[in-house]
């Protein structure tokens, strides 16, 4: 229901700082001497560093639904059950892979990147092909150390800190555009608004990006009709959300997002949760199990994983939200209806908020309050989809849970998965699992050659 997040766009100015809004972007070195000259102005210290990109280079597999190219495997194999090489990356050093929601990405050493899938909103930043993997253009002299892609928008970051983008955003109501002025950014681009900062780490959600700077501050642009920017944007204005604003956040190490909701973890291990909580994805039900509003406005810590200890990563899907501990170990808190959250169906049962549905005379299944998933240690790594998760562990074994239909799950079946469930295969055989990236109805690994 849009009209829930009709609200008044007032902000306080003074929390705010705006991205420059220079439309042209100067020379690059003296981009970075005013970056230099801004962080002692305004006396900001370094927190975090560069993401650095993977290094050990693997086989790309790929499974689920591929009805828009997104396996890669071309127009006559529309399907893999269990997990596929994708052989027309044999030659090329793949060191990570990334899945939008039903386009995907793949890095190579050397920073370059290969894009298929969907390339409606030209999410692939090239022209071709789009049921086979294609070289993507414009960006000969930038070396990529990560990609984060919303459903119809890619994100790459350099090893200097600077921030490509292509594609458009998308509303409940069709296309918003790129930018004020662009309605579609065909092929990559240096971000402008970001041309004179150093960004270390970006995250995106079906229609929204976070960006992360050096100094532990966090940009947000996109569609905010779900609060997932973290402020109120009118309806009549939805392009206002384009611009990349900063939130009222300190000292942030970490950000993700879900579909329709965004997180932050700052230097104490506390976790900000913001945007669309109709399944309590926030995970800030009271201690009592009762739910929290159906929106939330602005960053709230989540109180029940406070002292948890150290976290490693945050992600989340559609309606659900995965937060990777440290120690190898994964909470789970939000929509639990094709299992997304790996818990056991008893225990979701015992554990369930009282949500109601307003469709129905009956209950939404969730749980509002973080939950510590059993039997699973040794994470590395985490990815979710809309629906369904993959975990890797540090054996080079992957698990799997949730939504099977689409066969994104690569059980062979198209059932669901309740519990993390190990990924097997014939052509997985004598591999290790190093990487994994889930989209809308696909999913990704890459194992070792």
């Amino acid at each position: 229901n849009n009209q829930t997040f009709v609200l008044a766009n007032k902000r306080q100015n003074s929390d705010v700082e705006m991205a420059d809004a220079s439309p042209l972007s100067p020379p690059m070195k003296r981009g970075q001497t005013q970056e230099v000259a801004q962080v002692k102005r305004v006396k900001h210290t370094a927190l975090n560093n560069i993401v650095k990109a993977p290094t050990t280079v693997g086989k790309v597999f790929v499974f689920g639904t591929g009805d828009t190219g997104q396996l890669g495997l071309g127009d006559v194999f529309l399907e893999r059950k269990k997990p596929m090489p994708l052989k027309a990356l044999d030659d090329e050093d793949i060191v990570d892979v990334v899945c939008g929601g039903m386009h995907s990405i793949a890095i190579t050493k050397e920073g370059k990147l290969w894009s298929w899938g969907c390339n409606d909103q030209r999410a692939l930043g090239r022209s071709g092909d789009e049921y086979v993997p294609g070289k993507v253009e414009n960006m000969d002299d930038v070396k990529v150390v990560k990609v984060a892609c919303c459903d119809s928008v890619t994100m790459a970051l350099s090893d200097e800190g600077k921030l490509y983008c292509w594609g458009t955003y998308r509303c409940a109501e069709g296309p918003l555009g790129f930018s004020r002025d662009k309605a579609v950014q065909d092929v990559p681009a240096l971000f402008e608004p970001f041309a004179k900062k150093v960004i270390v780490d970006i995250a995106a959600g079906t229609d929204h990006c976070l960006a992360l700077t050096k100094d532990g501050r966090v940009f947000v642009w996109g569609n905010g009709q779900q609060f997932q920017l973290g402020r109120r944007i009118m309806e009549r204005h939805l392009i206002n959300g384009l611009r990349p604003e900063t939130l009222n956040l300190k000292n942030i190490k970490l950000i993700g997002t879900g579909s329709y909701h965004s997180l932050a973890v700052n230097a104490d291990d506390s976790v900000l949760v913001w945007g669309l909580n109709n399944y309590q994805q926030c995970g800030l039900a009271d201690e009592n199990n009762e739910p929290a509003p159906h929106a939330i406005t602005k960053p709230t810590v989540i109180k029940s994983l406070q002292g948890k200890g150290a976290i490693k990563s945050v992600v989340a899907g559609e309606h659900h939200t995965i937060v990777l501990m440290e120690n190898g170990t994964l909470y789970t808190f939000g929509r639990a209806d094709s299992n997304q959250l790996g818990l056991p169906t008893e225990l979701v049962k015992q554990l369930e908020t009282r949500e109601e549905n307003g469709e129905t005379s009956s209950f939404k299944t969730c749980v509002g309050i973080p939950t510590l998933v059993p039997n699973l240690t040794d994470v590395t790594e985490i990815a979710t989809g809309t629906n369904h998760v993959i975990a890797t562990t540090a054996s080079g074994k992957a698990y799997t849970w949730g939504f099977g239909e689409c066969y994104a799950l690569g059980n062979g079946s198209g059932n669901d998965e309740a519990t993390p469930t190990e990924l097997t295969g014939q052509k997985l055989e004598g591999h290790k699992v190093i990487r994994v990236s889930a989209g809308a109805q696909h999913s990704m690994i890459l194992a070792t050659l």
